[in-house]
């Protein structure tokens, strides 16, 4: 067969060859020649071609050691801050929350909530100082069982919440309709929450769980017991913290989060993703995820939604399959 006959190229196809879908495309014709059984082309044509190529990588091989030569090392400090900088305009939109009116950022009322929970949960430290007595060994393994029953009730309760939100209610529902569309909104686009401010994040938990731990201070005798409320308190206030940390690449993570991931004290990511597979039926608690085994095998949230339907004939949305549309169409 004759062989087939490859026109001259103008100093513009040569600028095309240059970029990387039309060399491949090059390649493509060259396999093509294969299969077909055609010739191949001339010598001249293929030393034209060959020429082209190694101006190509030459040019890439300038272009790669002027980048390295202009780039200067930066501090650890200045490489962390690089990797945890807020959304630039272009990222912004990508980036931007599906609830219509919510931000990233936080207001100065979110940071002042956020601050009088610190200040509650401080005097309710304090408090405990001054009822403990005395030090003893028996004293002090009562306090490691309030805290370690203080952070396994925090998780347990953000199960069950998360489970109501993730199913039931709308963005009408009084109180927290804010919250469910906010739960669903987090469905469709999870990466949203690793860009949102500390006091934007839990500002929402911290409302309300204040009055609990107000209470637990004011009314509360025992030092044993105000721990217990303290601890389980300060986990629910600050879960999304330790929710947003889950859904936070590990190298945009602090070291010693990533410690208390692999160590089983915060919930791991690996652990909490597997929440965000349809039909969101699993996995519901965010604070350590130690009870994700328990309730899940035990049944315990299909037990829940099915004594929900028997009395409100209400099913859950990880039965129905539903979703917020608006969202989705605001998605796209």
């Amino acid at each position: 067969m004759a062989a087939v006959t490859v026109p001259s190229l103008s100093p513009l196809q040569r600028e095309a060859l240059q970029r990387t879908p039309q060399l491949r495309r090059h390649r493509g014709t060259q396999r093509s020649f294969r299969a077909e059984g055609a010739a191949w082309p001339t010598g001249q044509q293929r030393l034209c071609q060959g020429l082209l190529r190694a101006a190509l990588l030459a040019r890439l091989g300038h272009r790669l050691q002027s980048c390295s030569q202009s780039r200067t090392p930066r501090p650890r400090s200045c490489r962390r801050a690089v990797a945890r900088r807020p959304p630039s305009q272009g990222e912004a939109e990508y980036f931007k929350p599906l609830v219509e009116g919510d931000v990233l950022s936080a207001s100065l009322r979110q940071r002042c909530i956020v601050g009088s929970m610190f200040v509650l949960l401080s005097l309710g430290l304090a408090k405990v100082a001054l009822l403990s007595g005395s030090c003893a060994a028996p004293q002090v393994l009562l306090y490691a069982c309030a805290v370690v029953a203080g952070v396994e009730f925090a998780d347990f309760g953000t199960g069950v919440y998360h489970f109501s939100v993730d199913n039931y209610g709308s963005a009408q529902t009084p109180i927290v309709g804010s919250q469910i569309e906010a739960f669903q909104g987090h469905h469709e686009e999870p990466w949203t929450i690793t860009y949102r401010d500390f006091c934007n994040n839990c500002f929402p938990t911290c409302i309300a769980t204040m009055p609990f731990l107000l209470g637990f201070e004011l009314f509360c005798p025992s030092p044993v017991v105000l721990l217990w409320a303290i601890v389980a308190c300060a986990g629910i206030a600050f879960c999304q913290e330790f929710h947003k940390w889950s859904h936070t690449l590990r190298s945009q993570c602090h070291p010693v989060i990533n410690w208390l991931q692999d160590r089983g004290i915060l919930v791991h990511r690996s652990a909490h993703l597997r929440h965000h597979k349809p039909p969101f039926e699993t996995n519901y608690c965010i604070v350590t995820g130690h009870m994700n085994p328990i309730l899940d095998r035990s049944g315990f949230f299909t037990h829940l939604a099915a004594l929900i339907t028997r009395i409100t004939g209400v099913k859950p949305r990880c039965e129905t399959g539903d979703r917020f549309n608006y969202l989705l169409d605001r998605r796209e």
